[in-house]
C-alpha cells in the first residue's frame, strides 16, 4: 500500500530577491558591474539628505580600498562613508533590515529630491551578498550605536538578516557605514569611484567632500571643497507644491499616510496635512477617495504655483571654481534655461562647458545628484545649427565629445561638460533614475 504525500503550502519570502544579483539588477536598473557604483551613489546621496534636512553645512567623508591577496590578485572593494549628519536613528536601521516593508521618505512625495528609490539602503545591504561578499554592513548610527547586519539566505530562499548592536562607541555624530561590496579575486566591476565623487562636488556649491582611494595601482586623496556656505535649493524639510501633484500621485501620498497609521504611526489629521502645503481644510478620504481630487483643485487655486527659480541651481561660478580645481582651463562658458514641461512640471537645466589643455569628462546630474550616464539620451536637444539625440549626441555632433569606446564619461577632446536637470517628479526612463523623460512627461 502507497504512502499518500500529504502537501505542505510553503510560503517564500520575496525578501530573496534584495540578495539576488539579477533581481538586483532589475530593482536598480544597473547592470551588475555598476553595483559598486550604486552602493558609493547611495550612501552619498543619503548623507547629503541628512545634512540638508538638519541645515548643516554638509561635509561627506569617502574611503575606498582595493586590496590586493597575497598571491597579488584583486583584492575586494570596500567604501566607507561618514557624514556631519544629525546621524541615522538607531529605529531606523533595524526598520530598514525589515524587508516586508519598504522604507522611504521620499517615495510618495513629488519633489526635486535626490532619488525616490525607497529601498536603496535595502539594496546596499543586498548588493555584498549577491556578488559573494560574506563580511558583515556596519552602519555608526545617530546615538553611536554600532549595527552589525550580516545577512545570509539559505537554498529554499528564506532570508535571516543577523543584526549585533554595541553600545557606548567614541561618535562625534552623524552617520558612518562601511560596505565590503566584493569579496577577494572580484575583478568584475565597472567601478569609478573618483568620477562619482567629483561628479557629487559639481553638483553640490554647498558641500565639502573627502575622498581616499587606495585602489589597485594608485593611491588618491583629495578634498573638493564648497564654494558656497548655502545654495538655493529644494531640501527634503521644504513643503512639496500641491502644482507638482496629479490626482493620482496625490492620492498615494494621502493612502500612504493612512497605511501608515493603520501600522502604528501617527494619524495625522486631515487639517494637519493639508497645512502642509496651503492651510487649507477638508473632509476624511479613507471611504470617499474621489475627494483627494476635489482637494487637489482647490490647494491649486489657493497656493501660487512656484516658478522653476524655486527649485534651485548649481550655477555659473560653481561650476567654474570646479573645473578649475581639476583641469587647467582655457575658456568657459555657461547656459541656463527654465521652462515647463508639457505634464506642466517646472525645469532648469544648466549646461557648462570649459575648453582645456587636454582631454577631460562630461558630467551628468539630476536634482544635484550624479547619473550612471546620460539624462538626456531620449531627448532631442536643438541648437541654432543642428540637434541631436541626448547630450552625448550633441556633443559628438558639435566635436566635442569624439566616439570613444572608452568610459562614457571621458572626453577625448579638450573639454569638459556638465550638464544639471533640476525637476520636480521626474519621470524616468529606466529603473537606475538616469535616462529622464523630458518630451512626453
Amino acid at each position: 500500500m502507497s504512502t499518500k504525500l500529504e502537501r505542505t503550502t510553503f510560503s517564500a519570502s520575496r525578501a530573496a530577491e534584495y540578495f539576488d544579483a539579477r533581481q538586483l539588477s532589475t530593482l536598480t536598473g544597473t547592470p551588475v558591474s555598476d553595483f559598486a557604483n550604486v552602493v558609493l551613489k547611495e550612501l552619498v546621496d543619503n548623507s547629503l539628505d541628512a545634512c540638508e534636512t538638519a541645515g548643516v553645512a554638509p561635509k561627506v567623508g569617502i574611503e575606498v580600498t582595493q586590496r590586493l591577496t597575497e598571491d597579488g590578485t584583486p583584492g575586494g572593494t570596500r567604501i566607507r562613508v561618514e557624514d556631519n549628519g544629525p546621524g541615522i536613528p538607531s529605529e531606523v536601521v533595524r526598520r530598514v533590515i525589515d524587508y516586508d516593508v519598504r522604507v522611504s521618505d521620499k517615495a510618495a512625495y513629488r519633489s526635486p529630491t535626490r532619488g525616490a528609490q525607497g529601498n536603496a539602503l535595502k539594496t546596499v545591504i543586498g548588493i555584498p551578498y549577491a556578488l559573494g561578499s560574506r563580511e558583515p554592513i556596519r552602519v555608526v548610527a545617530g546615538d553611536g550605536v554600532l549595527h552589525t547586519i550580516a545577512p545570509s539566505i539559505d537554498p529554499a530562499g528564506n532570508v535571516d538578516i543577523g543584526h549585533e548592536e554595541s553600545n557606548g562607541l567614541p561618535h562625534n555624530g552623524g552617520t558612518t557605514v562601511q560596505v565590503q561590496v566584493t569579496p577577494a579575486g572580484d575583478n568584475t566591476q565597472d567601478f569609478h569611484p573618483l568620477h562619482l565623487v567629483r561628479s557629487f562636488a559639481a553638483f553640490n556649491p554647498h558641500a565639502t567632500f573627502g575622498y581616499q582611494g587606495n585602489t589597485l595601482y594608485s593611491e588618491t586623496s583629495e578634498i573638493y571643497k564648497s564654494t558656497r556656505d548655502t545654495v538655493k535649493k529644494y531640501v527634503p524639510s521644504q513643503p512639496t507644491s500641491p502644482h507638482w501633484y496629479s490626482d493620482e500621485s496625490l492620492k498615494v501620498l494621502v493612502f500612504s499616510y493612512i497605511a501608515h497609521a493603520r501600522r502604528g504611526g501617527t494619524n495625522l489629521p486631515l487639517g494637519t496635512f493639508v497645512r502642509q502645503f496651503a492651510g487649507l481644510s477638508s473632509t476624511d478620504f479613507e471611504d470617499h477617495p474621489e475627494r483627494v481630487g476635489m482637494l487637489l483643485t482647490a490647494m491649486k487655486a489657493h497656493a501660487k504655483e512656484p516658478k522653476a527659480a524655486s527649485l534651485g541651481e548649481v550655477g555659473k561660478d560653481h561650476f567654474r571654481a570646479f573645473f578649475e580645481s581639476i583641469y587647467e582651463v582655457d575658456e568657459f562658458k555657461y547656459a541656463k534655461c527654465s521652462s515647463t514641461l508639457p505634464s506642466g512640471l517646472p525645469y532648469t537645466f544648466e549646461f557648462a562647458l570649459a575648453t582645456l589643455e587636454g582631454p577631460g569628462h562630461l558630467y551628468c546630474g539630476v536634482n544635484f545628484s550624479p547619473t550612471f550616464g546620460d539624462p538626456l539620451e531620449g531627448t532631442t536637444l536643438a541648437g541654432p545649427e543642428f540637434k541631436e539625440g541626448g547630450i552625448r549626441g550633441f556633443l559628438s555632433r558639435g566635436y566635442a565629445l569624439p566616439e570613444t569606446d572608452d568610459t562614457w564619461f571621458r572626453t577625448p577632446a579638450s573639454v569638459a561638460v556638465a550638464a544639471h536637470i533640476v525637476t520636480p517628479a521626474p519621470l524616468f526612463l529606466d529603473r537606475g533614475k538616469t535616462r529622464l523623460n523630458m518630451e512626453g512627461a
